[in-house]
């Protein structure tokens, strides 16, 4: 497994990374984990929202507990055999939806020491390349230490609406595009501004990275390096990616911004 992700992102040591946005959220979660197993990290992979169960290739298997304290017992003893699984609270069979923990849920876990790592979705997106955040997202861990949010590049020239954004008309009056207008590289760069500060304020992360996502294309890539131009004096954010995400080599440029 190419660990080119977690080189470009510095991911060494410890700790508690979040992943926020959309656009690819749990495709990179579950990336991140491989690469870290990898390395002979142990990693655990969950959610403060809700996620689709994790299919045997994304995570060998999954503890379903809504006991924290049990959650830590099992976790002890498959760490035994395995490095990286997930786990939640409950599985709606109707939605094949995994349910996770609230954040102080998430804290516990991570003060238990049993992981090197533990990757969290904490935003929901309703599979859509953006969205803005309501008053009650993202559900970030206090304890995260690392904040990544995604953002996907395909919705670059879309019409802008619920198709291809979730909550647009929040979308619209945090950024100014109007409704029914076309997706542009400035309104996705004042977006990313505007939850990038949002996120950071609800945990201790002293690391801020930006995914753009789907960069599958020369144009895409473009697209990408606008958006990390119009960011590059944001004084939050330490480093942008360009990536694509279901490529094999997913980084395709790297913005470390100077502070």
């Amino acid at each position: 497994m190419k660990t080119e992700l977690i080189d470009t992102l510095q991911l060494t040591g410890q700790g508690l990374i979040s992943i926020i946005g959309a656009g690819g959220k749990t495709s990179l979660m579950f990336r991140l984990a491989k690469e870290l197993e990898s390395f002979g990290k142990s990693v655990l992979t969950t959610t403060t929202t809700k996620i689709f169960m994790p299919l045997p290739s994304q995570s060998p298997f999954t503890i379903i507990d809504s006991s924290i304290e049990e959650i830590i017992k099992k976790s002890a003893s498959r760490l035994k055999r395995f490095l990286h699984f997930s786990v939640g609270q409950k599985y709606d069979p109707a939605t094949g939806k995994l349910q996770g923990f609230a954040p102080d849920s998430i804290d516990q876990l991570c003060q238990a020491g049993l992981f090197d790592w533990i990757i969290v979705e904490a935003d929901g997106a309703r599979q859509k390349p953006l969205k803005a955040t309501a008053s009650h997202e993202p559900v970030v861990p206090e304890d995260t230490t690392h904040l990544i949010l995604v953002t996907g590049l395909d919705a670059v020239g879309k019409p802008f609406n619920e198709t291809h954004v979730h909550r647009a008309k929040l979308f619209s009056k945090n950024t100014g595009l109007p409704l029914g207008g076309t997706m542009d590289e400035q309104s996705m760069a004042t977006s990313i501004a505007i939850e990038i500060i949002k996120a950071g304020h609800l945990s201790h992360s002293s690391t801020n990275f930006v995914i753009l996502n789907k960069a599958d294309n020369p144009e895409k890539i473009s697209s990408g390096q606008k958006i990390a131009e119009l960011l590059q004096t944001n004084k939050i954010i330490q480093r942008i990616i360009i990536a694509s995400l279901i490529d094999e080599f997913a980084v395709k440029s790297c913005l470390i911004l100077k502070k």
